[in-house]
């Protein structure tokens, strides 16, 4: 267990995951604010918007294992113990530490979970693949002959260019699309004797706007994608509206090629009273009952009443304009002028505005800190004079078994002199020393 805690890629993939969560946090907010202004706009655009959003987390989640793996730990270890003050122009250097302190011990057991998780998504794909490329493929029926033709002369209406076969199906209660570089739509035996020919029809057609589309492809990438962050709740938010929106599309494609909306409406009524389970289908295989089918009805009747109220967002976007204005507000009033400090006394600084000449190698651990196996971030206020000695040290926050250490290592510290408008001045700042036992 200790091998595999200290492992580079354990601990890369176990950062990864961490950052994920803002990230993606921050991706879906994005992600909300462009589908609320698209709300008026074609289900395409907002499909694609939701899509890339998905892929986009993807993404950043990759790129960011990428850039661990290359920068390393950024707490680099000394025997048993790690020091790592904040270094000239690292002004994010400190949030990192105590990020690092918090999180670290709990980065194994992070990667544990989420490799038990994602071990368990995969599974649950491999089954539904294996049932739809099993049963549902092996047990095909020939169609009526009449609908061999008839679905020809859809095909082509529908300008999908590849060959795309139709069969009858015992295992699915659904019309659904199968396959991408050969694609198949499986229709129930039950819904040749059940609906009309039209509104089978448009059906059909509904399913031939999935091939042509590419969604079975795009399923599939959009499952391994809820696969590989399956903890994140942005992603089954984004899913669900990507799933939304791909039925949109293809009921909008059904309604041109009938030119009825609600021959197409009754059609869907119809085929939900033939399904007997409510899943019966997997997600991986793009199908006429996909969507909430009340939600699809009402926008195909009354296609005004699908626009999702603008209010919650628009308060909420309200909120996290006031937020950043307040933030803003409190920034500047942080960094307004102070009053100039007498001669003699020190100029407050921050770490960042100072230069080092020297950093000395980590001390030893404390034998007795360490027996106890105590660790902490120690911060020690240093005030140097106009030469950049170091006139005092003085440990203000941390276990005080490490205070002493502390100090002594600070002192050992060379730097430049601090300048205020070109003339060399005293000044005093904190140094930031996080120790951690392995």
């Amino acid at each position: 267990m200790i091998d595999l805690a200290t492992s580079p890629l354990l601990q890369a993939i176990g950062w990864a995951l961490l950052h994920s969560l803002w990230q993606g946090a921050l991706l879906a907010l994005l992600a909300a604010a462009a589908l609320w202004l698209a709300r008026g706009r074609s289900a395409e655009l907002r499909y694609a918007l939701a899509f890339v959003t998905l892929g986009l987390l993807v993404l950043v989640f990759a790129g960011t294992l990428v850039w661990i793996s290359l920068s390393g730990d950024p707490l680099p270890v000394s025997g048993t113990l790690a020091v790592v003050p904040m270094a000239e122009g690292q002004g994010t250097l400190t949030w990192m530490v105590r990020l690092h302190w918090v999180f670290g011990p709990w980065i194994p057991w992070l990667f544990l979970a989420w490799i038990l998780g994602f071990s368990l998504r995969l599974v649950q794909v491999g089954r539904g693949m294996v049932w739809l490329y099993g049963p549902c493929l092996g047990n095909l029926q020939p169609p009526p002959a009449e609908w061999l033709a008839r679905f020809e002369c859809l095909r082509i209406r529908s300008r999908v260019q590849a060959p795309v076969r139709l069969g009858l199906s015992d295992q699915v209660d659904s019309l659904a699309v199968l396959g991408w570089l050969k694609p198949v739509v499986l229709v129930p035996a039950a819904a040749f004797l059940a609906l009309n020919p039209e509104a089978l029809e448009a059906l059909l057609a509904h399913e031939l706007a999935h091939v042509r589309r590419g969604d079975f492809l795009a399923n599939v990438l959009q499952t391994f994608a809820e696969a590989l962050l399956f903890y994140h709740p942005a992603v089954w938010w984004l899913s669900r509206r990507i799933r939304q929106e791909r039925e949109h599309c293809c009921d909008d494609a059904a309604v041109r090629a009938c030119g009825d909306p609600l021959l197409y409406a009754s059609a869907l009524v119809g085929l939900e009273e033939l399904r007997t389970q409510p899943n019966l289908i997997p997600d991986l295989a793009p199908a006429a009952s996909g969507g909430h089918l009340m939600s699809r009805i009402q926008r195909l009747l009354r296609p005004q009443s699908t626009h999702v109220p603008a209010a919650p967002l628009a308060a909420f976007m309200s909120a996290l304009l006031l937020a950043i204005v307040l933030g803003v507000t409190t920034l500047s009033a942080t960094d307004a002028p102070k009053p100039a400090p007498a001669a003699s006394d020190p100029v407050e600084m921050d770490f960042k505005q100072i230069r080092v000449k020297h950093q000395p190698e980590a001390p030893a651990y404390p034998p007795d800190a360490k027996a106890a196996r105590i660790q902490g971030i120690v911060v020690v206020v240093l005030v140097i004079d106009t030469k950049g000695k170091v006139t005092s040290a003085k440990a203000i926050s941390g276990p005080p078994e490490l205070y002493a250490c502390a100090v002594d290592y600070a002192k050992a510290w060379e730097f430049e002199p601090a300048k205020v408008k070109g003339k060399p001045v005293p000044a005093r700042f904190k140094l930031t020393m996080p120790f951690r036992l392995r």
